[in-house]
């Protein structure tokens, strides 16, 4: 009978380590987790099998799987925006650094990217291991789209035959535009605004085959016209 209780202990024992179990790592000062890592095994060897991290509000912003030990990326991430409609997926079951197979949802759950695609690669993920730059590659076409952590767009550009071309966005954190510049064949041409985070322009003027031309105008914090520089005689 002692035998028995003592394999029946013993089965319990193996039966936990084996059940996946939840770590908070961070949380928020109201108390919501913030990072969450899904391990199990020994308590003082643990092993993580997964993590998620979510927004303030408790809505879940990504989760995440891993194999062995150590730990490497394992199956499908998937990243989601504070509505809770799906950002991102991708597939690191083959031990790629960045993952592979990636697809991307505007906030309404429709196509991130307008037109034909022959691939999408990450070359760049941030802290938390979100995508932070995104190449969308047709043709000769490359629109690189960096992504700040709660996946509100940072930059966008295109370029052509490796080459900046077309019109080049930065923007802040809340989502205002910080620069606003026309690229041809790499080099500034047209139109150049630099905006303050409260959306009102900073200073603004043209390119003409990457020199300033023209009159430069400089505002104030309320937009009102500070001076001018004028460029045209400028070599």
């Amino acid at each position: 009978m002692k035998k028995i209780a003592i394999l029946f202990v013993a089965i319990l024992l193996l039966s936990a380590c084996g059940q996946v179990r939840e770590e908070v790592i961070q949380a928020y000062p109201n108390g919501n987790p913030m990072l969450v890592f899904l391990v199990k095994g020994d308590k003082k060897d643990p092993t993580r099998v997964g993590e998620r991290m979510y927004y303030e509000s408790g809505q879940l912003q990504f989760e995440k799987k891993f194999s062995g030990k150590p730990e490497v990326p394992d199956g499908t991430w998937n990243y989601y925006f504070d509505n809770g409609q799906l950002f991102a997926k991708a597939d690191f079951s083959k031990n790629h650094e960045y993952g592979s197979n990636w697809a991307f949802y505007n906030r309404n759950g429709g196509s991130y990217y307008d037109g034909k695609l022959d691939s999408v690669y990450v070359t760049d993920l941030g802290m938390f291991g979100t995508p932070s730059t995104v190449v969308f590659c047709s043709g000769n076409h490359k629109d690189v789209i960096q992504f700040y952590s709660n996946y509100t767009v940072r930059s966008t550009e295109r370029l052509t035959n490796e080459m900046r071309d077309g019109k080049i966005f930065f923007y802040f954190p809340n989502g205002n535009p910080q620069v606003e510049a026309n690229f041809k064949e790499g080099v500034e041409d047209g139109t150049y605004i630099v905006y303050r985070e409260n959306g009102i322009p900073y200073y603004q003027g043209n390119y003409t085959e990457g020199q300033r031309t023209g009159l430069w105008e400089f505002y104030d914090e309320q937009g009102n016209l500070l001076r001018t520089v004028d460029y045209s005689d400028k070599k």
